[in-house]
């Protein structure tokens, strides 16, 4: 068993519980190539305080198995994510941004706030699911790829 794949027996629960599998099991590909990318970053790396819009503030809410970060301009919804913890690590995905908001702009204060809670749970990496095989852009620096899935 390799590490990624044991990163993936910890990670694969904590993904199911964000409502990751609606679009089918994921299981570690054998090969370089995959459907999908697990990219990992570790809490301390992310900025814990950039720059967020004018207006902008940061709700966070517990509903069960995931919580969710959400991100208000003037009190509106403009960005979430979910989060779902596990020993040591936490899943992060389901990321949305509004119609008309720029994730350039909103996804650093959402994924500092990801990163917060995290920590105060004791997880000291982010991992997030990644379809095809390329970082979105609004992830940013830092992260770096943990290996590659298939769908089964």
């Amino acid at each position: 068993m390799t590490v990624f794949d044991e990163i993936w027996t910890s990670l694969a629960p904590l993904w199911e519980a964000l409502g990751g599998g609606e679009q089918g099991r994921l299981a570690v590909s054998p090969v370089a190539s995959g459907e999908a990318v697990v990219f990992a970053i570790r809490t301390s790396d992310v900025d814990p305080s950039p720059v967020l819009p004018e207006g902008a503030d940061v709700i966070e809410a517990p509903l069960g198995e995931y919580d969710v970060v959400e991100l208000t301009l003037f009190g509106r919804p403009a960005a979430k994510a979910r989060i779902a913890y596990g020993d040591g690590i936490a899943a992060v995905g389901r990321f949305e941004f509004q119609q008309g908001q720029l994730p350039e702009q909103l996804a650093p204060g959402l994924l500092a706030a990801l990163a917060q809670e995290a920590f105060a749970e004791g997880a000291e990496t982010l991992y997030t699911v990644a379809e095809g095989t390329e970082q979105p852009p609004y992830l940013g620096p830092g992260w770096s790829e943990a290996g590659r899935l298939r769908r089964v």
